[in-house]
């Protein structure tokens, strides 16, 4: 497993006829694309990659006609390696300030966190506020993810009452919950489901929606050093096309679920055109 986490990658070439104005436009020699742990968005099968990002990589391979590398990192060595110039670009991710000033973003899909207990936690909760106040089980999440003010304000309660434990990935937290060394976590959708199907736990486990974390957009970030500000604009270009014409919501029901797909892109996807048409236009 350690040997995997070290720099795995798979090239991605092109696989469809593209029209004439495609071939016009000069491709970066390869554009190496960082993925971590993160559930149906990429995970590790075997000696392959798969999930939401790698389908939508070889979908922007497909409609650019550039090459891609795939390249694999923990979550919280992922954009310290986009910050250092090793990676140009970096799936599934949050818009931050910090990101912003090294990277140029491009939105594609929305997440939402959801508070994960196992049913053996007792009680129901209707904010990640009153399951600090109101419960004692301990919840397990991973480093590198970005959480919205709102809820880190209460991770950090619960990190001081001594209930709240970072680890590396998501494997390891599903583990931990599987032994009863922690009983939750939080995270998206995309993430717990395919952990807990994986370990035989979806009959076991119960998700809550919590105000703290209103559902919000995740995309790609391209490195402001290495990608030229055209070639950004053709790959946002692509993924729009990608997000207008529904490829992006069938990638998302092919490894969610026809619901959850239809969950997460409830009210269509003008929200996210018109972010990726307010992208900077240098």
């Amino acid at each position: 497993m350690m040997a995997r986490l070290a720099r795995c990658s798979i090239l991605l070439a092109l696989a469809a006829a593209l029209p004439a104005s495609a071939w016009a436009f000069s491709c970066p020699a390869l554009t190496r694309v960082g993925i971590s742990d993160l559930g149906y968005s990429s995970y590790q099968d075997g000696p392959r990659y798969r999930g939401t990002s790698i389908d939508i990589v070889e979908e922007l391979g497909r409609r650019t006609g550039c090459r891609f590398e795939l390249i694999w990192f923990p979550r919280s060595r992922l954009f310290a390696q986009f910050d250092a110039g090793l990676v140009d670009m970096a799936m599934a991710s949050s818009r931050s300030d910090e990101r912003e000033r090294k990277g140029r973003y491009i939105p594609y899909t929305y997440t939402q966190f959801e508070l994960v207990l196992s049913k053996k936690v007792p009680g129901s909760f209707r904010s990640l506020a009153d399951f600090v106040d109101h419960s004692s089980a301990r919840l397990n999440i991973t480093r590198g993810v970005y959480y919205p003010p709102e809820a880190a304000v209460q991770l950090e309660r619960l990190q001081a009452a001594g209930r709240l434990e970072y680890v590396s990935d998501y494997d390891v937290v599903f583990r931990k919950i599987q032994s009863g060394r922690a009983e939750g976590t939080f995270s998206p959708p995309a993430i717990h489901l395919l952990h807990q199907r994986r370990y035989h736990m979806s009959k076991d486990m119960v998700s809550y929606t919590v105000p703290e974390t209103p559902r919000r957009i995740i995309g790609a970030y391209v490195s402001r050093a290495n990608v030229p500000f055209p070639v950004y604009r053709h790959f946002a270009s692509a993924i729009g096309a990608i997000v207008a014409d529904g490829t992006v919501q069938r990638i998302y029901a092919r490894h969610l679920g026809p619901g959850i797909a239809k969950q997460m892109f409830a009210g269509g996807v003008r929200e996210l055109l018109d972010a990726i048409e307010a992208q900077p236009q240098e």
